[in-house]
């Protein structure tokens, strides 16, 4: 009797209790995997949940479940990412759903793998904003294809070349997501039969979500993936830019930096820099001659966080687009700071006009700190618009900038690129940081893309 009620309450107890890939660690990230399926269920779905234990170990602590009474506030606080692993369905109730999405635009991340884009067709939320309408709608036969990375400096992507052949199952989607997320990778749908999306078949891409962060990708359905080495790099990439809210460290992605060096440490000296071996900043050397910083990702609408050093009398300058620029230069205590003081929005230029110099834009406070300190900017960015004509429609716009914490801009529109901006304005751009007026150091170097308004 015992027996059959210990049988009995086994087969109505509810899905088992999640199960971490190690002991937990105070301060270690949490990654919430979760597989429930109201469909099509993946023969990879424990390959992907193992997959995700064995990247984080050491690093993350993994939870796998299938019980979704774990989305609540409160619930959802204990992890910094949730994985859908190839979920299908309705696998959520409308106050799982508005957990999730309160926890995103907070600042939780989401990754979502294959199958994910065919769950929770009713969840408006997740269909616009994560997916940008890219539901699932069919697929051909298993075979290989060429995916065409589209950005090669995303953490998900930063360890492949151009063109990356693999097998897999290649989903179709109701329409390209392009307009309202950032395309990573797309199919070249000339290298497999039964693509039906034609020249704009994007596979996998990043969308900011409030003060989190989303990643998907439609790869991952084989069991085969789940042992590919640059598969669960891609994975892992996803994993880790999502818990970072989105941010992109830039300490390693420069196109240029002819005379710049890597160092552990810098202090102003007079005039000059003094340097310590090591990594973890970058200096233009000690009287401040070298080319210009720039990075090798391109950016649109985006947010940047900087953190830099000069010595007395020194100059440098943060280019947004590498084209607008915000001033850096020594100008502690001074008491009316102009467009070319430190936290300036520097002038445009224009020889035929008097003055040539125009629209520059003085900062609100001086922020400035003494030389040889640390100072910190966080810029908020909005890249000019064009119409399908390449006709500009809006300006960009410096949202905010915050001088070591104060609001020193607000809302500034420029109609060009200022002073030694480079060329005609674009919806993308590099961020340049100038190197030749002077000793500088920079650290924790940092992007993050922005949803378009």
């Amino acid at each position: 009797m015992l027996c059959c009620l210990i049988a009995a309450s086994l087969l109505q107890a509810p899905p088992p209790p999640a199960f971490s890939g190690g002991p937990e660690i105070p301060g270690r990230p949490g990654v919430l995997v979760y597989s429930r399926t109201a469909g099509y269920r993946h023969d990879s779905i424990e390959d992907g949940g193992q997959l995700v234990q064995s990247l984080g170990e050491g690093r993350w602590r993994v939870v796998l479940t299938e019980d979704p009474s774990v989305f609540t506030p409160e619930g959802l606080e204990d992890f910094d990412v949730v994985v859908l692993m190839h979920t299908t369905g309705d696998v959520l109730d409308d106050a799982a759903e508005a957990a999730m999405e309160q926890y995103l635009r907070k600042g939780g991340g989401l990754v979502g793998i294959h199958a994910a884009a065919d769950s929770e067709r009713d969840w408006a939320f997740f269909g616009g904003e994560v997916l940008g309408g890219a539901w699932f709608q069919s697929h051909p036969a298993i075979q290989e294809a060429t995916i065409v990375v589209e950005d090669r400096h995303h953490p998900s992507t930063a360890h492949l070349e151009g063109a990356w052949s693999r097998t897999d199952e290649w989903y179709n989607y109701v329409q390209s997501p392009r307009s309202d997320v950032h395309v990573i990778a797309s199919l070249d749908e000339s290298s497999y039969e039964g693509g039906t999306m034609g020249e704009d078949h994007p596979i996998a891409w990043s969308v900011p979500v409030g003060k989190g962060a989303a990643f998907y990708t439609g790869l991952g359905h084989t069991i085969e993936s789940y042992a590919e080495p640059a598969f669960q790099r891609h994975i892992q990439g996803g994993i880790e830019w999502a818990m970072n809210d989105g941010w992109i460290s830039l300490e390693d992605d420069w196109k240029h930096r002819d005379g710049w060096r890597s160092v552990g440490d810098a202090a102003a000296d007079g005039r000059e820099l003094k340097v310590e071996p090591g990594g973890g900043m970058l200096v233009n050397g000690e009287r401040g001659h070298a080319g210009d910083l720039v990075t090798g990702g391109e950016f649109g609408d985006c947010e940047l966080h900087v953190e830099f050093m000069i010595p007395e009398g020194s100059n440098s300058g943060v280019y947004l687009h590498g084209r607008y620029e915000v001033q850096i230069l020594d100008s502690f205590g001074k008491r009316d700071p102009g467009p070319g003081d430190c936290g300036g929005i520097y002038e445009r230029w224009d020889d035929s006009r008097s003055p040539s110099g125009f629209e520059g834009v003085s900062p609100k406070v001086n922020a400035a700190k003494k030389p040889g300190q640390w100072q910190v900017y966080d810029i908020v960015f909005r890249a000019p618009r064009f119409d399908a004509e390449g006709n500009k429609i809006r300006n960009a716009v410096f949202e905010s900038v915050r001088h070591n914490g104060v609001l020193i801009h607000e809302n500034v529109e420029l109609s060009g690129p200022t002073r030694g901006g480079w060329g005609a304005e674009a919806v993308e751009g590099p961020v340049r940081f100038q190197g030749d007026h002077g000793p500088v150091a920079y650290r924790d170097v940092r992007i993050r893309r922005m949803a378009s308004p």
